[in-house]
């Protein structure tokens, strides 16, 4: 298991080019919120728009839509459908990655919608929240292991507690998966990420991103800097729009997780020092996000010199 240093966050952060535009700076498209959970997805958008996509496209419901078009009137908002009646080619001078989940219900329609995307979506996907649930069925995991198969980057992004609920439905298909009961955390996101094929990004207060690369022996990137700030609802969906953000900038799946993952906890830390740990909220830790980010490059700048 690898600790994730400032050095490796940094060298996961995509250098701007000077003939940069919009469009090869990277998009990330985020199929986000319901009317039960509209700021999940707000906070989702906000943190994808920050982390230095070039264009952030957003697919949600009309009440998250109206807030967006207030709070973030540089985002292009659309409807839940018209994800399938766009096209999201991406290559290597214009990257493209799809946040799903965050801020859903988990309708049954929510579900297939997230199924039909993993079958259809060429580009990097990270699942978080309500998202996950469509690893948690058949069609979903065999849409899972075919873009493994075929060299397309899914991300998830569980907590303890969707991390069980995901461990629960490999047991009830094979007797080779281990108790969850017996695991160290590291343990389970490396069994996640293998049977699922996915890079996984198990939250916590300590945070273990693993990848379903068995050709990687086994290594575990542990976030061992993480605070009890961050346990605040809200944090998550920031943290699943960092790295989407990053690897619509075609940043690799596993080094967007690190780098999202390490300044992630660094602006918990920060807004802690300004608001104290307990007054701390999931927009106190997306509004020092740039501040921690400045902070990783000066630090990597001073260190080279």
């Amino acid at each position: 298991m690898k600790s994730i240093t400032s050095k490796k966050a940094a060298r996961a952060l995509p250098a701007l080019r000077a003939d940069a535009n919009k469009y090869t700076r990277g998009v990330c498209e985020l199929v986000v919120g319901s009317d039960r959970f509209v700021g999940a997805a707000v906070l989702a958008v906000l943190a994808a728009n920050r982390m230095g996509a070039g264009y952030v496209k957003v697919y949600t419901c009309d009440k998250a839509a109206d807030v967006l078009h207030i709070v973030q009137p540089s985002a292009v908002v659309l409807s839940e459908q018209a994800f399938f009646e766009e096209d999201h080619a991406c290559d290597e001078r214009h990257p493209r990655a799809v946040v799903v989940g965050c801020g859903m219900a988990g309708a049954d329609d929510e579900i297939r919608r997230t199924i039909d995307l993993l079958e259809a979506c060429k580009a990097p996907v990270v699942l978080d929240g309500a998202g996950l649930r469509a690893l948690a069925c058949d069609e979903g995991a065999a849409a899972a292991r075919r873009r493994f198969v075929e060299g397309v980057p899914t991300v998830v992004t569980p907590h303890g507690g969707e991390a069980l609920r995901l461990m629960r439905f490999l047991a009830q298909r094979s007797q080779d998966v281990p108790d969850p009961g017996r695991l160290k955390a590291q343990e389970m996101a490396l069994v996640l990420a293998r049977a699922f094929g996915v890079t996984c990004v198990l939250k916590g207060p300590d945070t273990f991103i693993a990848t379903g690369d068995e050709e990687s022996a086994g290594d575990v990137a542990a976030m061992l800097q993480g605070t009890p700030v961050l346990a605040k609802a809200g944090t998550g969906d920031i943290l699943a729009g960092m790295i989407g953000s990053l690897a619509g900038q075609g940043v690799d799946a596993f080094d967007a997780c690190v780098a999202a993952t390490f300044l992630h906890a660094r602006a918990g830390m920060l807004a802690s020092v300004d608001r104290c740990e307990l007054c701390v909220t999931a927009e106190d830790v997306l509004e020092h996000l740039a501040a921690a980010t400045a902070a990783l490059e000066r630090k990597i700048r001073k260190e080279g010199n």
